[in-house]
């Protein structure tokens, strides 16, 4: 084989070696530090958590008539659906004729009025004898605990002395509302993540635009329709009755790249307020990197050789190629013979 040939071998060689070393060159894994921010100063306007409701029980002007010794009257309580506290009835009962007429009254449920009446044990929401005219008030613990009716009652106090009263009384209490109505949320659908990751955290803040206190809650998508609900959850993150909070969350994967509700809700009476939150996703993510820089210089100088003596064999053959013999002259034709 020839000189050349065999260099030209030896280049293709090396030309394929300095290829494959350079890619093949070992390469080494980091954890690079990503984060998307998922909210910035996000507003939540949230309307009151309790509110402030009442209803007139009675405006009446009652008689006592010529037959009897007392009149009633019957007035519907409300129906309070939700949580209640600060349930109270209050009112006055002032008596019209002039000079006033002395009076008894009394405010009873059913039971109790039906006890009275038959001269039994009873007892009364209020009582009160021989005025001419009084203010009452009185208080209820629970919204189980309000009856389903009230009975007023004007009684004479002197035997044939009529009075004529006129009694108001309204009941108020303070509700709690809906989750829906006392809540407000963002939620962050999906965050793609395509490469290995892991350490996956949400960290974050909020706090109520003029220091009210709030509640604040950080959910998944099943816990945050079970609060809803008023059904048992279980949230990534959750502070009562605060005024700012911070917090930083760890999560798994799944729950990072899964819609995440952030929640204010009011806990205050018949008054608004807005809470500002921000919250960002932090994880750390794989990346490959070439660990053996070398193997790319060493690769690449044994092509680049490898090339340096594929051209050298090439130069050789042009310049060592065998020359072609002299063409022979051509025979001169002979004379003809004389």
């Amino acid at each position: 084989m020839k000189l050349t040939a065999v260099l030209f071998i030896i280049g293709i060689l090396m030309l394929i070696s300095g290829v494959v070393l350079a890619i093949a060159a070992p390469a080494g894994v980091t954890w690079q530090p990503k984060s998307e921010v998922l909210a910035s100063e996000k507003p939540l306007t949230v309307s009151a958590g309790w509110n402030s409701k009442s209803q007139i029980l009675i405006n009446k002007l009652m008689t006592v008539d010529m037959f009897g010794t007392y009149n009633s009257w019957l007035a519907s309580a409300p129906i309070i659906v939700e949580e209640a506290m600060n349930i109270v009835a209050l009112g006055t009962a002032t008596e019209q004729s002039s000079p006033q007429r002395t009076f008894n009254f009394y405010v009873f449920n059913s039971v109790n009025f039906d006890l009275w009446k038959a001269g039994l044990v009873y007892t009364a929401y209020y009582k009160t004898v021989g005025k001419t005219s009084v203010d009452f008030s009185f208080s209820l613990a629970t919204k189980d605990s309000v009856p389903s009716m009230f009975y007023f009652v004007v009684e004479e106090y002197a035997s044939g002395v009529k009075p004529a009263v006129w009694v108001t009384a309204i009941i108020r209490w303070t509700e709690k509302a809906s989750m829906l109505d006392c809540s407000e949320y963002y939620a962050n659908y999906w965050t793609i993540i395509i490469e290995e990751s892991k350490d996956f955290t949400l960290e974050g803040n909020a706090s109520e635009a003029s220091g009210k206190k709030f509640n604040f809650l950080i959910l998944d998508s099943t816990n945050y329709w079970n609060l809803m609900g008023d059904k048992a959850y279980t949230p990534y993150f959750e502070k009562t009755e605060t005024t700012s909070t911070t917090f930083s969350i760890p999560l798994t994967k799944d729950e990072a790249t899964s819609t995440i509700y952030f929640v204010a809700e009011n806990p205050l009476s018949d008054t608004s307020e807005t809470v500002k939150f921000s919250a960002t996703l932090k994880w750390n993510e794989k990346a490959t990197i070439a660990a053996t820089i070398g193997g790319w210089i060493l690769g690449g100088a044994i092509a680049i050789l490898g090339v340096i003596v594929i051209i050298i064999a090439g130069i050789a053959t042009l310049v060592f190629k065998p020359k072609a013999p002299a063409p022979t002259p051509p025979t001169p034709p002979r004379p003809p013979p004389t």
